[in-house]
């Protein structure tokens, strides 16, 4: 006679709250490193704009590596219409 066989499926939370990453960084990081130097490149020209944007994939992809919701936190602080800096949970 053989044992019988039990099957036991446990969701992994880690997973749930990983975001989806495209060559190491999330999409609103990458939004947020286009966007700017797109943006400021009539003021700053094409080389300087370029600059930028590899300034900006290497500085998220840093602040990403300690945490990778900093992108929605720049954002959300962003917008904060509030003079206060000082903000209580």
């Amino acid at each position: 006679m053989g044992y019988p066989v039990l099957v036991i499926s446990v969701p992994n939370l880690k997973e749930i709250s990983a975001k989806d990453k495209f060559l190491w960084l999330n999409a609103k990081s990458w939004i947020l490193a286009i966007f700017i130097p797109f943006v400021l490149l009539p003021w700053l020209g094409i080389l300087y704009a370029l600059l930028l944007y590899g300034g900006f994939l290497l500085l998220f992809s840093v602040l990403e590596f300690f945490d990778e919701d900093i992108a929605d936190i720049l954002i959300a602080r962003s917008q904060i219409k509030t003079p206060s800096d000082a903000f209580y949970a």
